[in-house]
């Protein structure tokens, strides 16, 4: 039982980031996954259930996969003691890592499900946003501010880090408009060192204005 529940729980996932909620029907989840038509009612309590429960998913699955791309916790700790231009080539780091993420084969999905909640809405989106949040989004706000001089909760720090993220995080969430648009299956890794060698460029550009002589 556990295994069906399991099954329909993933087959769902990648489905839902396809074509969003409305996009799939119960017949399709339950053909795909192997399982019998009342087993989502069972498990779930209907469609609706079953992508709430995907989301939780993704909001869980999210944070553990980033944790295995991204050295939080060393990150943390050397913050503090980093002057302005060892503050940037953290961040280069860090971006290096999200494209990493991003890129990952086995993440594609989740960054589907995260633009499609971004820009589509559901009725859970408010709840998937309180479980999807991460220190992450604070210390990279505290890094650039630590670059840039700016306080940072200040509006123009948060918009800058939205724009340096949004570049960043555009890879991976686009990764499936690309792969098709360039005719490709995966992304080969001489690729996703030009991509990386692309943002840094960009992210040097961004904060050039901010960053004073020491």
């Amino acid at each position: 039982m556990k295994d069906s529940k399991n099954k329909l729980l993933h087959t769902a996932f990648e489905l839902f980031a396809l074509r969003g909620l409305d996009g799939v029907s119960t017949r399709e989840i339950v053909k795909k996954a192997g399982c019998n038509i009342h087993a989502i009612s069972y498990y779930f309590g209907g469609k609706e259930g079953l992508y709430k429960a995907v989301l939780d998913y993704v909001a869980e699955c999210g944070k553990e996969e980033s944790r295995a791309y991204l050295h939080f916790e060393d990150y943390c700790n050397a913050l503090p003691s980093l002057d302005k231009k060892q503050s940037l080539d953290l961040l280069l780091r860090i971006c290096d890592d999200l494209i990493d993420f991003g890129f990952a084969n086995k993440n594609m999905y989740i960054g589907l499900m995260l633009t499609r909640e971004e820009f589509a809405p559901s009725k859970y989106n408010k709840r998937f946003l309180e479980k999807l949040k991460s220190p992450m989004q604070g210390f990279i706000t505290n890094c650039v501010a630590k670059i840039t001089g700016l306080k940072e909760k200040e509006p123009e720090n948060i918009f800058l880090c939205y724009m340096l993220m949004s570049q960043v995080l555009c890879f991976g969430r686009g990764k499936n408009f690309l792969l098709k648009f360039l005719n490709m299956k995966n992304i080969p890794p001489q690729t996703v060192n030009l991509v990386k060698q692309m943002v840094r460029i960009n992210v040097k550009a961004i904060l050039k204005e901010y960053i004073k002589e020491q």
